[in-house]
């Protein structure tokens, strides 16, 4: 039932905010319903059996989740992918630092390999917004 839920949810839920941003002329956020897609993959992550691959694809699917949704609403703030980014390095440190190495060494070493992945895809998204930022401001190569 969950699973059925799920799908209807991910399924249905994009094409309404879409039709509610359509009739509204708000042509900013239409691919804001896109979000409810994380939910299905989250989902499917957290019937894994294995506890380290678990945690490894979780973390990379939050930091995925924080960029896509710091394109969306880049609009408002320019700076709102970084911020996001930086609370996701904040709850993947707090993470690392919750689960001791004392306790688990096998999950301690999923954490950081989470953790590890985790700065390379912020700092490479940071990369590519800055690169956009940069493009944008120059001028068009139109003749």
């Amino acid at each position: 039932m969950l699973h059925l839920t799920i799908i209807l949810i991910v399924t249905i839920f994009p094409v309404i905010v879409y039709e509610f941003m359509a009739d509204h002329q708000y042509n900013d956020f239409e691919f804001i319903g896109g979000i409810s897609y994380f939910i299905y993959a989250f989902y499917l992550i957290l019937k894994i059996k294995n506890r380290r691959a678990k945690i490894i694809l979780l973390g990379i699917f939050c930091a995925l989740l924080a960029f896509f949704t710091g394109i969306i609403f880049i609009d408002i703030n320019v700076y709102i992918l970084l911020t996001l980014l930086i609370i996701n390095l904040l709850f993947q440190t707090f993470l690392l630092i919750k689960n001791p190495k004392s306790k688990n060494r096998a999950v301690w070493i999923a954490y950081l390999i989470n953790f590890a992945i985790t700065v390379m895809l912020s700092v490479f998204f940071s990369f590519i917004l800055f690169l956009a930022i940069a493009a944008s401001a120059m001028p068009s190569n139109h003749y």
